[in-house]
């Protein structure tokens, strides 16, 4: 009896310890698991808020009452906002922009709210900034997410595209439709009058030419953009270059009496001759095109040095609008200076800013008084671009107009003096 009864005892004994033992083991091994299932939470949080800071994209998250709860990290970059922006409550202080706020009312006192898309601009230090606002209603938390895309970029490349359509086709209808329309004269039987005939024959000729010239400036254009103009290093002897340039606009020069100085030294240096010429007869051109009856041209060009370049870049007037591609570096090599100057009727500021666009011109009626393609400074903006050189555009109206430019020169000759 007594042995059955100490078995007993030592059978309870080892059941309660067993017991305490099992609530002992599974009480540490569920908080075991809540530790990790916390930690793996909080990893996957701290995953997503790491996520949502470096994404492209501003996003808030706001409440109800417009209380932020979450703002990231490219909010601001995308809309202008506070500086502080995490220290920000309430949603309507942290942009200020009386549009987005208004379109987050809207958002917040519709019930049957559940997502708008929509396009904003507003001004940022006077230029305009365009952005894709998105706002979606989260229906688990009843909570809004409000998500801000900066596209002014791509507002431009648009505009630009729709701006190029409307030129390229105002550019090929006129010559096509004078081409077509005295071609059709002559069918009609104006062929059979030889005064007539040559005269038409003449005008076909020359929009025949006016469209080769845009086709040929085109494909110039695209194939500097698309990067497939390659740099072509030779020497060039620069006032051969600026004589033959002059001798093409010998004509328009002797009709207009227009007085060309022509300060260019006897210099050489290695760059690509193609591009630099078509940088030179395009400012020529320009400058004999805008310059008025006994108007006078002025050219420069010397070699400069690297400090003198630097000169050139840091001191410029705040009227003037600076291309700039320079590597200045130093024990760099020498630089070609080039400026051509006119006291034509010059260029307003607004329009100074835009010279180098496609198509454009500061007179926009495409009348045949200054003719030409509409694609010379855009062409010469790209081809300062390939050759690693800067300009900077001088102008206002009643003043006449500067243009100068400076690239580097791999070689120069003996004949190099500095700028004084």
């Amino acid at each position: 009896m007594d042995y059955s009864f100490s078995v007993i005892f030592y059978i309870l004994i080892l059941s309660l310890f067993l017991f305490f033992l099992y609530i002992f083991l599974y009480k540490n091994i569920q908080i075991l698991f809540i530790k990790n299932k916390f930690k793996e939470y909080r990893d996957k949080i701290e995953n997503y808020l790491y996520i949502l800071n470096n994404m492209m994209d501003g996003l808030a998250i706001i409440d109800a009452n417009k209380n932020i709860l979450f703002v990231n990290s490219a909010f601001n970059k995308n809309i202008r906002s506070v500086k502080n922006q995490f220290n920000v409550v309430e949603f309507d202080a942290l942009t200020r922009n009386l549009e987005l706020n208004s379109l987050i009312d809207d958002a917040v006192s519709d019930i049957n709210f559940k997502f708008i898309e929509k396009k904003l601009s507003y001004y940022d230090r006077a230029e305009e900034r365009i952005i894709n606002c998105v706002v979606i209603k989260i229906e688990s938390s009843g909570e809004y997410a409000v998500i801000v895309r900066d596209i002014t970029y791509l507002q431009k490349i648009e505009n630009a595209r729709t701006a190029f359509i409307q030129n390229i086709s105002h550019e090929l209808k006129t010559p096509i439709t004078a081409i077509t329309g005295f071609a059709e004269t002559l069918k009609n039987g104006a062929i059979d009058n030889p005064g007539v005939r040559i005269k038409f024959i003449d005008i076909i000729y020359h929009h025949a030419k006016r469209l080769n010239y845009l086709i040929d400036d085109l494909i110039t254009l695209t194939n500097m953009e698309t990067e497939k103009s390659r740099v072509k290093y030779e020497k060039i002897y620069i006032k051969s270059v600026i004589e033959d340039s002059l001798f093409l606009f010998e004509k328009e020069i002797k009709e207009k009496k227009l007085t060309v100085i022509n300060n260019i030294s006897d210099i050489s240096f290695v760059s690509d001759p193609v591009k630099i010429n078509q940088i030179i007869t395009n400012l020529i051109q320009n400058a004999v095109k805008y310059t008025g009856i006994g108007g006078t041209v002025k050219l420069e060009g010397r070699i400069a040095n690297a400090k003198d370049a630097g000169d050139y870049i840091l001191n410029i007037e705040d009227t003037s609008v600076l291309w700039d591609n320079l590597p200045l570096k130093e024990n760099s090599d020498d630089f070609f200076f080039f400026s051509i100057e006119d006291d034509g009727k010059g260029v307003n500021y607004a329009n100074l800013l835009r010279l180098g666009e496609r198509f454009f011109r500061v007179d926009s009626s495409h009348d045949d008084i200054h003719k030409g393609t509409g694609l010379g400074l855009a062409i010469v903006k790209q081809t300062l671009r390939l050759l690693r050189g800067s300009a900077v555009i001088k102008s206002s109206l009643g003043n006449g107009f500067i243009f100068s430019f400076i690239i580097p020169a791999a070689q120069a000759s003996e004949n190099n003096f500095k700028q004084n």
